[in-house]
């Protein structure tokens, strides 16, 4: 199932970079920037109260959202608004990522499936130690429940993550960040404490 939102600028159609495990991942070019943006998809059989409590912990981060060292709660404005302060492990010689995430949920009232929305605050915290801050980022994650009991889920970013490492390198990594976050979040949120 394929999920039609918003692209953030996209200029060219998604193109379909893997298919595999059932996980969908697309790339796009995005206006104005070298750095493409991407897209995963998947539907598992959990429900959306699971899902999004896996989403809604902060801690648990680390254990599924691919290369996250570490994370946690910075502010609950409200249980549709929250802050996180995110740390993001990079490869030798680079310098790890740290950023400050405003997540703000939404649900459709008649179809049920949740938005939460992804931007930066990146003065919200002081700087953090041997981390450089990441100032531009935009996401969504799109969970719709499907009339058979499954949730179809996309996962979408798009992140300069600032500092030296060249935009190719960044390029290259965008189609492994979705599909190991999916298919880590489609296991963890079978966990008996997500129920």
């Amino acid at each position: 199932m394929f999920i039609s939102t918003p692209i953030f600028g996209v200029e060219n159609p998604w193109l379909l970079e893997k298919e595999e495990d059932n996980i969908d991942v697309y790339i796009a070019k995005v206006k104005g920037s070298a750095i493409k943006t991407f897209r995963g998809v998947v539907t598992v059989d959990s429900s959306l109260h699971s899902v999004l409590s896996v989403i809604a912990d902060a801690p648990s981060y680390p254990r599924w959202l691919y290369h996250c060292k570490s994370a946690k709660m910075v502010k609950f404005v409200s249980y549709n608004e929250v802050v996180s302060h995110v740390v993001t492990d990079m490869p030798w010689p680079f310098v790890d990522r740290d950023s400050i995430i405003q997540s703000i949920k939404t649900q459709n009232p008649s179809t049920k499936t949740v938005t939460i929305r992804i931007s930066e605050k990146p003065g919200m915290i002081g700087k953090i130690s041997n981390t450089i801050r990441v100032t531009n980022i935009n996401g969504l994650w799109v969970l719709t429940p499907l009339h058979n009991g499954r949730l179809n889920i996309l996962f979408q970013m798009s992140v300069d993550p600032g500092g030296s490492i060249p935009n190719w390198l960044v390029n290259s990594m965008l189609v492994d960040i979705p599909f190991y976050t999916l298919q880590n979040l489609r296991r963890v949120a079978k966990e008996s404490q997500y129920q």
